[in-house]
């Protein structure tokens, strides 16, 4: 993936996947502090700060979709 553009997804195009594939997995990488300034999240997201990130993508699954979004 390296080099490659990662595409853009709209909030109702996730929803759509998540409708499609109940295997997705939203992942919120947005700061502690972001989440303060800007509390909303999609239902159902998992949240993994953005430095933390490397650490757990080992623990990952390789099988489905996987969305990551921040503000």
């Amino acid at each position: 993936m390296r080099g490659e553009a990662v595409p853009r997804r709209s909030p109702e195009a996730i929803r759509e996947l998540r409708a499609e594939r109940a295997d997705v997995r939203v992942i919120d990488v947005r700061t502690r502090d972001a989440r303060e300034l800007h509390p909303q999240q999609i239902p159902g997201t998992l949240w993994v700060p953005l430095a933390d990130v490397v650490e757990y993508a080992r623990s990952l699954p390789r099988d489905c979709p996987l969305v990551t979004y921040c503000t």
